[in-house]
């Protein structure tokens, strides 16, 4: 995926966790945990990762939610590896 659509991905979250896993139990429904730009694919304070939500033609933006680490931590573990069906990771290098 380009810098570019990471970007897009990026600005549409507000540079918050866009989960709302219902069993992660967030206030109100949604993490909203603030993160920071530079902390794409790492893990600490801050730190995200994108996961794609469903499967779509091109670089559509609206298929991929940023994680922060630890919603990302909490997905069954078949939603966290490349080359899944649904729930790969963008951006890793």
């Amino acid at each position: 995926m380009n810098p570019e659509t990471i970007d897009k991905i990026w600005a549409k979250s507000g540079g918050k966790c866009e989960c709302i896993k219902a069993a992660h139990n967030h206030p109100g429904g949604h993490c909203n945990k603030e993160l920071v730009r530079e902390m794409h694919n790492k893990s600490g304070a801050g730190g995200w990762k994108l996961l794609q939500m469903f499967v779509s033609s091109g670089e559509n933006i609206n298929a991929y939610a940023v994680y922060c680490i630890e919603c990302f931590q909490q997905l069954p573990a078949v939603l966290q590896k490349d080359e899944t069906y649904s729930g790969k990771v963008w951006g890793t290098t």
